[in-house]
């Protein structure tokens, strides 16, 4: 899978190996977006307003319900022009496909993500970001793991499937089509051995080693979905500088999903019983991008606060997105 739309260049500075913020699938095959109609694609998208889009997504995602999606928290976190400007696709197949040849893309309203999460070392890397209205061009949504089966998945026997349209190689895309790749688990021992940060909540996988890449999750596939018997289990998170390196006997580490933790407090969410972090409206978007002439895309209420809009080369310490990624 490929990267994360923002390439995160190099995010942390482990000793052991450092990592970043852009998985993409490494060794994956191509599939249909039917196969996972509970994924989903984010974008940097001002299409409504001014025209201007990402040439592909950012960061992936799953679909909680009609109107939540599950994905990582440095996807969104800290950026108020990705806040501002991210819409919801599902059903991606191809990423030429956005934005004339999607279902529907549906913008983002509000943002929500642990207080315990920390930007620097990733842990609880887990958000869920509230659409402005329902995604309707599909009604199938993720099932989560529960912590009862950990036990049972935690296992070099199982196979898992990690889901995205990340890069195929660091820095490199060589499909745009939706692929996924297949992994192993890797016992926190080994993999806290290459990440100096604790893994313990966390789920480490490897993929069997080829000539020159092991399978992996890239630069792109950030937010999203790692499957283990039909339920997500793990949300991509980091990985070494050069995905899929063999190297690294972990090279693919997930926030792990089925955690008591988090499963509470993805429940509280979808609740209604916490606060986002950040809520945007459409007046907001407008007064950001100077225009006078309200536009109606079905934006929300709340108030995002005082925020300096980047310059478009400057944006997404954590995206690969430039000047030339825009449309």
């Amino acid at each position: 899978m490929r990267s994360i739309s923002v390439l995160a260049s190099s995010l942390l500075a482990f000793s052991a190996h450092s990592a970043e913020v852009t998985p993409y699938i490494v060794n994956g095959t191509d599939i249909s977006a039917s196969s996972y109609p509970d994924f989903v694609s984010l974008f940097y998208d001002r299409i409504n307003y001014d025209g201007l889009y990402g040439k592909g997504p950012y960061c992936g995602g799953t679909l909680l319900d009609e109107q939540h999606v599950l994905t990582a928290a440095h996807c969104i976190y800290g950026d108020s022009n990705y806040q501002l400007f991210t819409s919801v696709v599902p059903q991606l197949q191809n990423e030429s496909d956005f934005p004339n040849s999607v279902q529907q893309r549906v913008m983002v309203n509000e943002y929500y993500y642990p207080s315990t999460y920390n930007d620097s070392t990733l842990y609880d890397d887990i958000a869920i970001v509230k659409l402005a209205s329902p995604i309707t061009a599909v009604n199938t949504y993720v099932a989560l793991a529960d912590d009862s089966e950990r036990g049972t998945y935690r296992q070099t026997s199982e196979d898992f499937y990690a889901v995205g349209h990340g890069n195929t190689e660091s820095n490199y895309d060589s499909t745009k089509e939706l692929q996924r790749t297949k992994l192993k688990w890797v016992d926190n021992t080994t993999c806290d051995a290459n990440y100096t940060t604790d893994a313990s909540e966390n789920l480490c996988m490897d993929g069997a080693a080829t000539v020159t890449y092991d399978n992996a999750t890239c630069q792109g596939d950030s937010g999203g979905p790692l499957y283990w018997n039909g339920k997500q289990v793990g949300i991509t998170s980091f990985g070494p500088q050069t995905c899929g390196n063999p190297a690294v006997t972990a090279n693919s580490v997930f926030t792990e999903v089925a955690l008591t933790k988090h499963k509470d407090w993805i429940n509280s969410v979808l609740s209604g019983n916490e606060a986002p972090i950040v809520t945007v409206t459409d007046a907001q978007r407008n007064t950001a991008l100077g225009i006078t002439t309200p536009t109606d895309s079905g934006g929300g209420g709340g108030s995002l606060g005082i925020f300096v809009l980047s310059a478009l080369g400057l944006l997404g310490w954590r995206r690969r997105l430039n000047s030339s990624n825009f449309k």
